[in-house]
């Protein structure tokens, strides 16, 4: 796990250029997959593979995983993470290689369908196509607010015909944000990837990113911006935030060593006050990924702007203290 930082860096590029199109998508892919809808009470047999944690969350909720014969590293490692390994089949085949997807390999587990998150893999979706794979398209990714994240569970949901386990996974998720939501106006920005060079991409105003943080107590100083902007340290200076939350590259060392490189960093509020927060594997998972689990993103920005969290946001600490659970329905 220790490339996450560069994998999703270059995840986050694909996503920005896959904006250019979002439109589009948006306007057919209903379409799509009302054309296409399978049954997990048919007599096919399904066998499904997921390419983004962000899906996968949602499939094991609805109780999918036993179809799920094949997904990616960092679906598997989330899974792992909360003791999720034995919702799907014991023989599940983990891809490494995310971007560019390997066809081939998809093609060998003959899945019924290949459920890709379109920020992701845009490029190769017409190959896939190409090549007999039927695709679900999904795309939380330029969600700007939970609601659009329901609509994405809503979307796969109605594609297996599971509309009332995704109604109840709905409405949990409702319940906790309900329970985690606060207010408050604590300025913070997110570094959601640290290039060498010292720019950032990090989160505009009109992604689910910046509602956790709203929800969580906080102010994005970047909200003006749109979609995940790259911008440089000047900006950072500018913004002058309380609090500062970093995404891990590489590990916490490197990270704040990184920081700590920024000329002027030391005239920033949240240096001066020592608020500067590094999150790990598992926290990124869950402030990154547009799936259920990112309920459990408000209580952990609540606890960082009232500084109930640790500099370093860990696996253990996340587990320890807000006792995070993907419910299967």
């Amino acid at each position: 796990m220790k490339i996450w930082g560069v994998i999703l860096a270059v995840v986050i590029i694909i996503a920005v250029l896959a904006g250019v199109i979002y439109t589009y998508m948006r306007t057919t892919s209903s379409a799509n997959v009302t054309s296409t809808n399978v049954s997990v009470t048919s007599s096919q047999h399904l066998r499904i593979i997921s390419l983004a944690p962000s899906d996968t969350q949602v499939l094991i909720a609805l109780g999918l995983g036993k179809y799920i014969v094949g997904i990616d590293y960092y679906s598997y490692s989330l899974l792992k993470y909360l003791n999720l390994t034995n919702e799907m089949q014991e023989n599940v085949t983990v891809f490494t290689q995310i971007y560019p997807p390997n066809i081939s390999g998809l093609l060998l587990l003959h899945p019924t369908v290949v459920v890709v998150e379109y920020g992701l893999e845009a490029p190769y979706i017409s190959q896939m196509e190409k090549a007999g794979l039927n695709v679900l398209v999904t795309n939380s990714d330029y969600a700007f607010s939970f609601s659009q994240i329901e609509e994405n569970i809503m979307q796969i949901a109605k594609y297996f015909n599971v509309t009332q386990q995704g109604e109840e996974l709905i409405n949990w998720m409702n319940e906790k944000i309900a329970e985690f939501s606060v207010s408050g106006n604590t300025t913070v920005a997110y570094m959601l990837y640290i290039c060498p060079n010292l720019d950032f991409y990090t989160s505009g105003g009109n992604v689910f990113i910046n509602s956790i943080i709203v929800q969580g107590g906080g102010i994005n100083v970047f909200s003006t911006y749109s979609d995940y902007p790259l911008l440089s340290p000047d900006e950072l200076l500018v913004s002058n935030p309380q609090v500062i939350i970093a995404q891990e590259v590489s590990n916490f060392s490197y990270t704040e060593s990184l920081i700590s490189q920024i000329a002027g960093i030391k005239n920033v509020k949240a240096f001066n006050m020592s608020r500067i927060y590094i999150l790990g594997n598992l926290a990124t998972d869950l402030l990154n990924e547009p799936g259920p689990l990112s309920v459990y993103a408000i209580l952990m920005i609540h606890d960082i702007i009232n500084s109930t969290a640790p500099k370093y946001v860990t696996a253990s600490w996340i587990k320890e203290n807000l006792k995070i659970e993907l419910p299967i329905f």
